[in-house]
């Protein structure tokens, strides 16, 4: 079978960088570019991480494209606590000649009007491009063969305030919009993404012995993420938000989908950004909201064994 042609649209970030990993190292996938955008740092930051990733992993053949600096409407938000001023953490990623290319907005429009139904978009950032390419085209999502954004908690709680994820917080407007654009999407929200995560002592006994550049680069890429946890006293793990978005386009038999009934909150002090479920008993067309597939669960050893097959080599025991 032929691989799949992808769009990963990203604000790397470490779980990001953990995603676009495990996508160049899966032959399902065909990684035709990486558009970057404002998010757990600055749009500037985001793209020299997309740029440098790619050094790395020796994959300077995928283009990236510079997408939004701002969210649609609201002032921009990051995530430096939790990533590190560079977005990396600890790592340091090496230098890329390649100019980045511009307007992610209109390659995302080019590639899914030249390529109707064929395209899958992962979005593991803020959804302002994928907003901003429905403005230039209205309609032009729903030409994906599907969309796959990390974003939104159904049912658990939020990430970046009481009730709102990170991604949904940074971009309300640009959420709201994409779950309102007709386009065939698959939701991966918190209360899936948190049941994978990557242990604190799988680090220290497994990816620390590799002792091969990758490993070294996961290592210090997680350990902000590690000492923030440390921090607020919760459990030293890194969840794999990201990798399991892309996770469902390569192996869609690891995740349980239910579909709800969907918008996202733009406004209060409180709730900006947070995804509203309407669960209410109803007939059909009864409830508010957008009917969309939803990612609530997940095969996790199963998950996490792949991802550290493909990405570091590690072999399972």
């Amino acid at each position: 079978m032929a691989p799949i042609p992808i769009v990963f649209d990203t604000d790397p970030g470490v779980d990001d960088a953990l995603a676009l990993m495990l996508a160049l190292a899966s032959p399902e996938l065909d990684v035709m570019g990486v558009c970057t955008v404002n998010g757990n740092v600055s749009l500037d930051i985001c793209t020299r991480n997309a740029l440098g990733l790619l050094q790395l992993l020796e994959r300077n053949d995928v283009p990236v494209y510079r997408g939004a600096d701002q969210p649609l409407v609201r002032e921009p938000v990051y995530a430096t606590e939790v990533h590190g001023k560079e977005g990396m953490g600890a790592a340091v990623l090496p230098v890329s000649h390649v100019a980045a290319k511009e307007n992610a907005a209109a390659f995302l429009v080019e590639q899914l009007t030249q390529r109707p139904e064929e395209v899958t978009v992962i979005a593991v950032g803020p959804l302002t491009n994928l907003a901003l390419a429905e403005k230039i085209m209205p309609g032009v999502l729903a030409k994906a063969k599907r969309v796959v954004a990390m974003g939104g908690a159904v049912v658990a709680p939020g990430n970046a305030s009481a009730t709102a994820e990170f991604n949904f917080y940074a971009d309300p407007h640009a959420a709201q919009d994409v779950i309102r654009s007709g386009a065939k999407l698959t939701l991966v929200p918190l209360d899936a993404t948190q049941q994978v995560g990557l242990a604190e002592a799988v680090i220290r006994e497994k990816i620390v012995p590799l002792d091969t550049p990758m490993a070294k680069f996961v290592v210090d890429a997680v350990a902000n993420v590690l000492a923030y946890g440390e921090q607020l006293g919760r459990d030293t793990v890194v969840y794999l938000h990201d990798p399991l978005a892309v996770g469902v386009a390569i192996a869609p038999s690891m995740f349980d989908c239910l579909q709800f009934s969907l918008d996202v909150e733009t406004v209060g002090d409180l709730t900006m950004g947070q995804l509203v479920s309407d669960r209410r008993q109803a007939p059909v067309g009864g409830r508010l909201g957008h009917t969309v597939n939803c990612v609530m669960g997940v095969q996790a050893d199963r998950f996490l064994n792949l991802f550290l097959e493909r990405t570091l080599n590690l072999q399972a025991e």
